[in-house]
């Protein structure tokens, strides 16, 4: 199969780069060249690869394979302002949860619409930026800021494999890693959320957990596998069903993909996820 090519501008976003800055860096190596406004490719660039693609739409643009990805002449770009998506698309995070962990670790802050940077994003190296074609405010911030331990630390809060301890950043401990990461969503998602919530029945049974907002329930059942925790299970689910309490199911599988399940299935009664 043919390697798939990008153009010269998505190219730039997919490294999290300015195209503008790509444009000069592969003009000043002689790998495109500026005829009549529009760019060209050199044999340079057909060299390392380069191709001339005609759109019908777009009309004739050049092309990349992703290898060039790997190129030693992009480690000369300098550094580029980052939007919540360009890192989000480093980490592997949506620019949604991105913006999340920088407004709870106090660098940005939700306006009416888009977001406003604060004096500590400032100091973070961060730059109030806003759309040209909407106006809506954003922010951008030096490459520098992936190496921060504290973005680091809320990106790793979102992976399964975490603390001995599962500790989760609203401050409880949770049974198992996989809770931990369902409770840390919650908490950068700022719903309210109440972790081991006893079930308002007779019997001893505890949510694992519980938001005000809606009445909703939520259970991971991934971790159910002897036959103990398949009978709680069991028991769990005949006691939410005979007294018609809102419930959410979890496994294993829902777990890569919470922040798409979740807001979802929240919607359904009636809370709203931002």
């Amino acid at each position: 199969m043919d390697e798939r090519h990008l153009s010269t501008t998505a190219l730039a976003k997919s490294i999290g780069k300015e195209p503008k800055e790509l444009f000069i860096l592969l003009a000043k190596g002689g790998w495109i060249v500026k005829t009549d406004g529009h760019w060209q490719l050199t044999e340079k660039g057909r060299f390392e690869g380069g191709i001339t693609i005609k759109h019908p739409k777009f009309g004739e643009y050049i092309a990349w394979p992703e290898s060039v990805k790997h190129h030693a002449i992009l480690n000369l770009l300098p550094e580029a302002p980052l939007t919540a998506s360009n890192i989000g698309q480093k980490v592997n995070r949506s620019a949604r949860l991105i913006n999340l962990m920088l407004t709870e670790l106090g660098w940005i802050e939700k306006g009416l619409k888009g977001w406003k940077l604060t004096h500590r994003g400032r100091v973070m190296g961060g730059q109030q930026r806003e759309s040209e074609k909407t106006g809506i405010p954003y922010v951008t911030w030096p490459e520098s800021i992936l190496a921060s331990p504290h973005l680091e630390a809320s990106i790793h809060a979102l992976d399964l494999q975490g603390e001995e301890r599962c500790v989760a950043l609203a401050g409880y401990t949770a049974h198992s890693n996989a809770v931990r990461l369902i409770g840390n969503w919650l908490y950068l998602t700022e719903v309210p959320h109440a972790y081991q919530r006893r079930l308002p029945v007779e019997q001893e049974l505890y949510a694992d957990f519980y938001l005000p907002q809606g009445r909703v329930y939520i259970e991971f059942w991934g971790d159910a596998t002897c036959s103990s925790e398949l009978k709680t299970k069991m028991v769990k689910q005949e006691v939410y069903a005979q007294q018609d309490m809102a419930l959410i199911e979890l496994e294993r599988a829902d777990l890569p993909h919470l922040d798409e399940v979740l807001p979802r299935l929240l919607l359904k009664h009636g809370v709203v996820v931002y």
